[in-house]
C-alpha cells in the first residue's frame, strides 16, 4: 500500500524524534520531586510551556498534512472535469510540489498530469484515493502523537482546520472524495483516541 511509509519518510522521522524528545523532557520535569517549592513552581511552568509547544506543533503539522492532501484531491478533481484554470492554483507550483513531497508523494508533478493519470491517482489504490489518503493522514498524526490522548485530540483539531482551509481555497466546496476521505480519516483517529482512553481507564482501575 502507498498510504503509509512512515519509517521511510524523513520528515516523519524528524517530527517523531522531536516529539519524543519533548515528551521525555516533560515527563522528566513532572517526575522530579526533589526541587524546593520555588523550584517546583518554576518546573511546573516549564512543563506547561513545553506541553503547549508540543500541542501547537502537532496542531500545525496536522493542519498542513490535511490541507496538502485535500488541496491535491481538489485540484485533481478539477483537472478531471476539464477545468484547466485550476492550474492557476499552482502559481507557486515549485513550492506546492515540495509540499506534496512532505506527505510522501514523489510522482509526476500535478501540473504535468494527463486526465488519465489524474484519474488513477484518485481511483482505488491511487495515492490520493479515499483509503490511501485517510490512512496516510491518520497514521501521520497518530505517529506524531506518540499515544498521548491530549496530543492526538489536538492533532484531530488540526486535521479539521486544515480541511476547512482547503475548503475555503476551493470556493467553499471540495469534491465528494475529499469529504469521504475526511470522514474516514476522523474515524481512524477517533478509534485510536477511544482505544487510548480505554487503556488509560483500565490502567487506573487496575
Amino acid at each position: 500500500m502507498t498510504g503509509v511509509n512512515l519509517e521511510q519518510n524523513p520528515y516523519v522521522k524528524a517530527f517523531t524524534n522531536n516529539i519524543n524528545e519533548a515528551y521525555s523532557k516533560v515527563k522528566a520535569n513532572n517526575s522530579d520531586e526533589t526541587e524546593k517549592t520555588e523550584g517546583k513552581n518554576d518546573s511546573a511552568f516549564k512543563v506547561n510551556i513545553s506541553s503547549e509547544n508540543v500541542l501547537n506543533y502537532l496542531n500545525s503539522k496536522a493542519i498542513e498534512h490535511s490541507n496538502y492532501n485535500s488541496n491535491a484531491q481538489g485540484l485533481l478533481d478539477k483537472l478531471l472535469s476539464g477545468n484547466t484554470e485550476a492550474l492557476d492554483f499552482l502559481s507557486g507550483k515549485d513550492a506546492w510540489n515540495s509540499n506534496l513531497k512532505e506527505i510522501g508523494y514523489d510522482g509526476k508533478a500535478i501540473t504535468e498530469l494527463s486526465s488519465h493519470e489524474a484519474k488513477d491517482l484518485l481511483a482505488k489504490g491511487g495515492f490520493f484515493s479515499i483509503d490511501e489518503t485517510s490512512l496516510r493522514v491518520s497514521s501521520f498524526v497518530i505517529s506524531l502523537s506518540n499515544d498521548n490522548i491530549d496530543a492526538l485530540q489536538e492533532s484531530r483539531k488540526g486535521i479539521v482546520q486544515g480541511f476547512k482551509e482547503a475548503e475555503k481555497m476551493w470556493g467553499g466546496e471540495l469534491p465528494d472524495i475529499s469529504y469521504k476521505t475526511q470522514e474516514k480519516t476522523l474515524e481512524f483517529i477517533d478509534k485510536k483516541i477511544a482505544e487510548l482512553i480505554d487503556k488509560k481507564t483500565k490502567d487506573v482501575l487496575g
